[in-house]
């Protein structure tokens, strides 16, 4: 299991979408290994609906076997299909210029035809030593990974307690940076961000929090409760806290990464790879955070999850049961009195446009993933 994903572009793809894809896959968790541009490109002509100019050829060192899901199809890997789709959305003309390979035996086929065999030596070799890279030097306990897109997360064995040891991959050093800083000088002021243990040139071991939040789902679907109010009043206090001391915790919402400690009952919040300085403080009703990243912002910002809009609608309200205006300003007892009165209506309107937008979402991934994905004999 390589992980290997061909990526093969068509005539008039161009040197900035080759840049782009290369961009893309990367940032779904792909290393490019190569690009073909020569006459081993005529082996896939007789297997493709487009002349290929060139051909990524990528691997992902984490990548796990998958069988194909009702998600992934055509594709044989979710993660595949993630990254097909953001390949899908950097043109409209992505249907005539771009196929992605569907799955790992067919990548391989496609892979040994393009590559000699020094080539596919040196591949093998890219891959072992990245793995080797990523390997933990504790004794592993679970697998905390989400995506593993900049960073694998393992709850570990340390000394007689446990850990989180959080691994960054060789592209994503800089996220690993923005964290260790957020973490340390956020963390001087605030119990919030976990405390860093250990750190090493490629991972950070915080300490394990017991998180006492437990995510409610009904056929499937998360159920998106407010948290308590003295929670979300901490929730806006280290909010406040991050902007006075002109940070942006981009990533940060009660969605995603905000727990409650099950020991001190206390409001904990995980993972500030897109944590940036501000050129000082920050009201916090224009923070990138609560408000959205500008397209002018000159900042690392996660991809394909409405960052650029504002968030606070989708991924703060459902969680807080509080406008943006009254999570910042207004005192608790006219909180609990909105919370009770006027959020149950919101939360229902919201849940009917969320699953407007959800079946919306699946129709469009659906045929963006179909446009791309490889029309070979595999």
């Amino acid at each position: 299991m390589r992980g290997l994903c061909v990526v093969a572009l068509g005539a008039g793809a161009g040197a900035a979408l080759e840049d782009r894809v290369g961009a893309a896959l990367e940032a779904r968790g792909f290393e490019v290994f190569a690009v073909v541009a020569d006459g081993r490109l005529e082996a896939l002509a007789d297997e493709l609906d487009i002349a290929p100019e060139r051909a990524v050829v990528a691997f992902n060192p984490l990548l796990q076997a998958e069988a194909a899901t009702a998600r992934a199809r055509p594709f044989h890997s979710e993660e595949v299909a993630r990254a097909a789709h953001l390949l899908a959305s950097l043109t409209e003309e992505s249907g005539r210029l771009l196929r992605v390979t569907r799955s790992e035996a067919e990548a391989e086929a496609v892979a040994r035809r393009l590559l000699d065999g020094p080539a596919w030596a040196a591949l093998d070799a890219a891959v072992e030593a990245r793995r080797a890279e990523m390997a933990s030097a504790y004794p592993v306990l679970a697998d905390l990974s989400r995506f593993k897109y900049r960073a694998k997360v393992e709850r570990v064995r340390y000394g007689e307690a446990t850990a989180v040891l959080k691994t960054y991959r060789r592209n994503a050093r800089d996220a690993m940076a923005r964290e260790a800083g957020f973490a340390r000088e956020i963390g001087r002021l605030s119990d919030v961000p976990p405390r860093i243990l250990e750190q090493t040139d490629n991972a950070l071991l915080f300490e394990d929090i017991d998180n006492a939040l437990r995510v409610r789902r009904i056929l499937g679907l998360r159920v998106p409760l407010p948290l308590p109010l003295a929670r979300v009043r901490e929730l806006a206090e280290f909010v406040r806290l991050c902007c006075a001391q002109g940070f942006d915790a981009i990533d940060l919402t009660p969605r995603d990464n905000v727990l409650i400690d099950a020991e001190t009952g206390r409001l904990r919040a995980i993972d500030f790879e897109f944590a940036t300085r501000r050129d000082g403080p920050v009201r916090p009703e224009e923070s990138y955070c609560l408000s959205g990243v500008p397209a002018s912002a000159q900042v690392a910002r996660p991809l394909l999850n409405a960052m650029e809009e504002d968030p606070y609608p989708s991924k703060w309200r459902p969680y807080t049961g509080l406008s943006k205006r009254s999570f910042l300003r207004d005192p608790p007892w006219l909180q609990h009195l909105k919370r009770v009165a006027l959020h149950p209506f919101w939360l229902v309107g919201f849940a009917a446009g969320a699953m407007v937008r959800r079946r919306r979402h699946r129709a469009t991934r659906g045929e963006n993933i179909d446009a791309v994905a490889w029309r070979g004999r595999g």
